[in-house]
């Protein structure tokens, strides 16, 4: 296990991702030139995005940081991402034991048909389950309570994968792929059950998209503009008392033109990502077509982060989620390091809205605020872990935790394995098991129940037919 740590430590998503692509692809048969294609492009496309959030991130947290000293807010934990929070996660003593486990689960599940979901291709992703079982094996020193949720909860998450694998894979264009990720996927039944609500509420008449956006603006309604307009907007806000100096105008400028880069360049890398898995989807459709089984690679979730409307609903959420985090009462979270991952949040929310931003911000807002929730009542465990494996405490917070450790689903999970009580996990089983066996008997209709609600074409269809008052 050391040996695995070692790796993991030393080559990182940006290698590993692409190394088990390249693996795949050879398995799939695939040509040794194209595999070898898929993996160099995979590689290029998380270094891209670790650049454009890298860069992006030292840019917004000031801003924050001011907005925060001007409204006297006291918010003692601060978010430190999730690039902090897979280092904790593969740096725990258990983390990598637990990391093998999961591998080979995922590999039986898949092999077993229990899923149709090929997680081993988005192996990187499988930190935040390693967080949460080394967070409850810290807390209650038993291992056994803690393999069995991070495998159970992997079990949830790869349902819930499968669940939302048709409407993911048809709105962003990539065949036979899916989201496997804990702290995405785990918002799925929120995401359904808004998506439904909003839907009876009529918020479908209100369709706002990216192309209605630039039609109704012109050059206003432009991606990037967008990104500068909002940028300078947090700016502004950030150095209200300071807005008659050059030094406020020198951020409030450079804020707006690195989002105006983050919406211009994040779709071209994201194309280029997109690319490494073309060969993998045409093999699998392939091996339908011949009758064989139909299944669903997983993939990092950069994939759809690039797509106009995910990108331009995670700029929007910025200023939205820095508002709630100030106003909620029992928060105690100021967001920094999740600004910049919005894009990644949206993504489930705008593929079942069909694209409509409007329909999407309220989504990701109602699942947010319960984020900041969970998050405020897990820091004090998630900083005890972090200490333990030897982050450095940021100057002037009293605690840290990384938003990925604030996912609704594996949170009140955690906080029911927490209990120790075995008929409270029992029930959290057995909940689980009646959702699995309705989605495997039905699994034709739940799909057809998750695409009508996608679809509203009957929306604009019914406002086409109703006569315009003069």
């Amino acid at each position: 296990m050391e040996i695995l740590k070692t790796i993991m430590d030393t080559f990182g998503a940006s290698i590993l991702v692409p190394v088990v692509i390249f693996v795949i692809c050879l398995f799939m048969r695939i040509p040794l030139k194209k595999a070898v294609n898929s993996a160099i492009l995979a590689a290029v496309g998380l270094v891209g995005f670790n650049m454009i959030t890298n860069y992006f991130t030292p840019v917004i947290s000031p801003v924050v940081n001011k907005m925060v000293k001007i409204a006297h807010l006291n918010l003692p934990v601060l978010d430190i991402g999730w690039q902090a929070t897979a280092i904790i996660a593969y740096s725990t003593n258990i983390g990598m034991v637990f990391i093998g486990l999961l591998l080979v689960w995922q590999i039986i599940l898949f092999a077993t048909k229990v899923t149709n979901v090929f997680m081993p291709s988005d192996l990187w992703n499988n930190y935040s389950l390693i967080l949460w079982g080394s967070e409850l094996y810290l807390i209650t020193k038993n291992l056994w309570l803690a393999s069995f949720l991070m495998l159970f909860g992997n079990m949830v998450c790869l349902l819930y994968s499968e669940v939302i694998a048709k409407r993911w894979s048809t709105y962003y264009g990539y065949p036979q792929c899916t989201l496997s990720a804990p702290h995405q996927v785990g918002n799925v039944p929120f995401a359904l059950a808004l998506n439904w609500i909003l839907s009876k509420l009529g918020v479908d008449r209100i369709q706002i998209s990216p192309e209605k956006i630039q039609k109704n603006l012109g050059f206003l309604g432009d991606p990037m503009i967008i990104g500068f307009i909002v940028g300078c907007l947090l700016g502004i806000i950030g150095n209200i008392t300071m807005l008659g100096s050059l030094k406020a105008w020198g951020q409030i400028l450079t804020t707006g033109v690195t989002t105006a880069a983050v919406m211009a360049i994040f779709p071209k890398v994201g194309s280029i990502f997109a690319q490494s898995f073309s060969s993998i989807t045409a093999a699998s459709q392939k091996s339908m077509k011949k009758g064989g089984r139909e299944w669903y690679v997983a993939v990092n979730d950069a994939l759809g982060y690039g797509e106009t409307a995910t990108l331009t609903t995670g700029i929007l959420m910025i200023p939205i989620a820095l508002i709630l985090a100030f106003v909620l009462p029992g928060n105690i979270i100021v967001p920094v390091m999740c600004l910049t991952g919005f894009a990644y949040d949206s993504e489930i929310n705008i593929a079942l809205a069909d694209g409509n931003i409007f329909k999407a911000l309220i989504m990701d807002s109602c699942i947010f605020i319960g984020q900041l929730y969970i998050g405020s009542w897990f820091a004090p465990m998630f900083t005890r872990i972090a200490r333990q494996v030897g982050v450095q405490m940021p100057k002037n917070s009293l605690m840290v935790i990384g938003f990925v450790a604030a996912n609704i689903l594996m949170g009140l999970m955690t906080m029911a394995f927490l209990t120790q009580n075995p008929i409270i996990i029992g029930f959290v089983v057995v909940l689980y098991v009646v959702q699995f066996v309705y989605y495997k008997k039905n699994k034709q209709k739940v799909t057809d129940v998750i695409e009508r609600y996608s679809d509203y074409s009957h929306v604009k269809n019914r406002q086409k037919s109703v006569p315009v008052q003069e």
